[in-house]
């Protein structure tokens, strides 16, 4: 998907699902299940679709067109490595074929399955950001309600990094007298 942001241009992502059962209370990408004809706020935890055919779709996609995209962005409406991912593997098998056509690729993830795929991340340019706006469970808790706590999140960071790969941290929301102070 092409997205335009006024500070960063174009950008391109890849979103092989819609929905997120992490049901973060914050997040902004529920409006876009309204797209389904599903609740923002009803379904977008319960109601997830699973594209199927991202991997394909992208490789043809990167076939035609492979110069427009400086790099691509693992997942800006949703988290590529939902619990679902450990059956259809499809952010996997996209990875490979960024791997295949030598794209850079971003991930943003909140899920330690990521390190799943750590023969994969080293084989090729990526960047891994661990959304963590939360140091601790208690503080995460009343914002993310299914999302692997902070503590999981730091040491899957912690492998991926140990391997070579490149890791950020991705601090969102910063909720003034919550956990600015954290920061």
């Amino acid at each position: 998907t092409r997205s335009f942001m006024p500070d960063m241009g174009d950008r391109y992502t890849v979103n092989c699902y819609r929905g997120c059962i992490h049901a973060c209370t914050y997040c902004f990408a529920r409006r876009y299940h309204e797209f389904l004809g599903y609740g923002a706020g009803t379904d977008f935890e319960t109601k997830i679709v699973a594209k199927i055919n991202a991997p394909e779709i992208l490789r043809k996609d990167l076939k035609k067109t492979r110069e427009k995209f400086p790099f691509l962005e693992f997942s800006f409406a949703t988290d590529p490595y939902l619990p679902l991912e450990a059956n259809y593997e499809l952010t996997r098998k996209c990875l490979i074929v960024c791997r295949d056509f030598r794209m850079p690729v971003g991930i943003i993830t909140k899920s330690e399955l990521v390190t799943r795929d750590l023969e994969v991340l080293t084989r090729m340019k990526a960047t891994v950001f661990f959304s963590i706006p939360f140091p601790t469970t208690k503080k995460s808790k009343p914002f993310e309600l299914y999302t692997p706590t902070p503590d999981v999140r730091f040491r899957a960071m912690k492998t991926l990094s140990e391997a070579g790969i490149k890791v950020g941290i991705g601090i969102a929301p910063v909720i003034l007298g919550y956990n600015d102070s954290d920061i």
